[in-house]
């Protein structure tokens, strides 16, 4: 039986998918005025770290 081929690329495009939605989240919550200045934080260090292990995972794979 084949299995299916996994692209390796693929959880790399999902963090930077998820750091780009959380950024757009928070300027529009922001500009709403919905969300607090704590909460906005809180959720781009979050993106921060989304984009940092995106990074590192494309930094692994060309030592490769």
């Amino acid at each position: 039986k084949e299995r299916m081929k996994i692209d390796k690329k693929l959880p790399l495009l999902v963090f930077r998918a998820v750091a780009l939605g959380l950024g757009l989240g928070v300027v529009t919550l922001l500009g709403m005025n919905k969300i607090s200045t704590n909460d906005a934080i809180l959720l781009l260090a979050l993106s921060v770290v989304f984009l940092a292990a995106s990074a590192l995972g494309e930094h692994s794979k060309k030592e490769e």
